[in-house]
């Protein structure tokens, strides 16, 4: 850590994490626990093996895991709430279904689930930031070269005359208007706390535990035996790593100058030709890696505020820039001879 500034929340305080084994919200709380932080996790159900890998990681009495079954209920958080400084909410529901009457519902669920936290965190005067998990998706998934993504860009479905379309996406819907209506909720009510949230691109890089599902690593892992979906239904993003994402949520909960703001977290474009001339460098004795889609083209554009991000990494944790791919890679995957 190079900044001398004091923290908006100081080390020593209890965090609260939602999803505590999700993917990113497992490397949120090693990072806020590595800072000298107390987390108090959610999970749906129990989950003693995680109490476990954190304890063995950390020591006790430094993370301490709750249930709550469902995020609907107007109570869910009032519990859990209690005592805490800070909150990262990482787990937001997110559908399966993909008809429009599914999607309304989806989004809804998502939509009350954070209401009720933001809620919650209000009655507590205890609690100085708040932060949430978002998507890049919520500014809008680019789909060719030349796009712009900033601050206030927001995907087509937060429009009156999105509802009405019959080309809907789950997935974007959730995330898009779970962040949205975050924001209008802050803005409506002005709680005492600060509002940040992070929207993280195609995550890539270590899974803590084996019992800890990969997310969108789990797609990169999934080319080690073969699975070629991918190259069909995620064409072209950007990457992040894992840590980096973490990292920034932690800087949205301490630093004293990110305040009310956006963190894009985006490394850059993301090839499969260059995934998988990295999978075969780390496995190569590997015969069931398939070739990547010919004439690739990198999806070029600009994210104007992942150079904030960058910065941010820099000042607080003394990194040089974004974790490179192959670094990811390398970290999240066993060599196999």
């Amino acid at each position: 850590m190079t900044q001398t500034n004091p923290h908006a929340i100081p080390r020593g305080s209890k965090v609260l994490v939602t999803g505590a084994n999700g993917y990113i919200a497992s490397h949120i709380i090693n990072v806020l626990l590595e800072l000298g932080y107390i987390v108090r996790g959610t999970v749906r159900t129990p989950m003693p093996w995680l109490q476990d890998y954190f304890e063995k990681e950390w020591g006790p009495d430094r993370c301490e895991l709750v249930q709550v079954p469902d995020f609907q209920k107007f109570d869910a958080f009032d519990q859990c709430v209690q005592g805490i400084s800070g909150i990262i909410h990482v787990a937001q529901a997110l559908p399966s279904g993909s008809g429009v009457e599914d999607i309304d519902a989806a989004v809804a669920y998502t939509v009350n689930g954070n209401v009720n936290i933001l809620r919650a965190a209000a009655t507590q005067d205890s609690i100085k930031r708040v932060v949430f998990t978002s998507s890049i998706v919520a500014a809008g998934y680019p789909t060719g070269p030349g796009f712009k993504l900033d601050v206030d860009s927001w995907d087509t479905c937060v429009s009156q005359e999105a509802s009405l379309s019959k080309q809907r996406s789950a997935y974007r819907e959730c995330k898009t208007q779970g962040e949205f209506q975050a924001w209008k909720w802050v803005e409506a009510n002005r709680p005492g706390f600060e509002f940040n949230t992070v929207l993280p691109w195609f995550t890539i890089g270590n899974v803590l535990h084996s019992k800890i599902g990969g997310s969108t690593m789990g797609y990169v892992t999934g080319l080690l035996q073969g699975n070629t979906l991918p190259f069909k239904f995620l064409p072209l993003p950007w990457h992040v790593d894992v840590v980096d994402v973490a990292r920034l949520h932690a800087i949205a909960l301490f630093s004293p100058s990110v305040k009310s703001e956006r963190i894009f977290a985006a490394a850059g474009p993301l090839i499969w030709e260059q995934v998988v001339e990295i999978l075969r460098h780390i496995q190569p004795n590997n015969p069931r890696i398939q070739d990547s889609p010919p004439d690739e083209q990198a999806t070029k554009g600009e994210v104007i505020p992942a150079a904030r991000a960058e910065r941010l990494l820099q000042d607080h944790f003394g990194q040089t820039k974004w974790t490179p791919i192959a670094a990811s890679l390398i970290g999240g995957i066993d060599e196999e001879k």
